[in-house]
């Protein structure tokens, strides 16, 4: 069987790549133009004062990913018992609600960048990940 381990290094590589790499263009009445990545969204948030938001997207995007990725790979007890797929990748969702909105406005235009689809990719190997060892798991009882 494929080594798991593996598939792992494989989503935390697109984990890293998609917390630093831009995630999307943000092109504000067609005059202003700026691109972020998570973790510069992150920093730039609590940098300005903006704690909830700011805390929200290093709980959601940044902590419970790598978390998860330890999780899955090493036996901390009490983690198991947390289902932290349904939880993360909580920025990918505002980034599409930011999309859909852009897509009725006039005021601004968002377009993803390679950010967002490693981001997306690691959420898929992760899903990937947590499947295939919990059917390998099934198969040994």
């Amino acid at each position: 069987m494929f080594p798991l381990f593996i598939l792992s290094i494989i989503e935390a590589f697109f984990l890293g790549m998609g917390i630093f790499l831009p995630f999307a263009y943000i092109q504000e009445f067609w005059l202003f133009k700026s691109e972020f990545s998570v973790f510069t969204l992150t920093v730039t948030l609590i940098e300005s004062k903006n704690f909830l938001l700011g805390l929200s997207i290093m709980i959601f995007g940044l902590l419970i990913p790598v978390v998860r990725l330890i999780s899955n790979n090493f036996p901390v007890g009490f983690l198991k018992k947390i289902n932290l797929h349904r939880i993360a990748m909580l920025d990918i969702f505002l980034v599409s609600f930011l999309v859909f909105s852009s897509q009725s406005s006039y005021f601004f235009e968002i377009t993803l960048l390679s950010g967002f689809y490693f981001l997306a990719i690691a959420a898929l190997t992760s899903y990937l990940n947590f499947w295939l060892r919990s059917l390998s798991k099934s198969e040994i009882l």
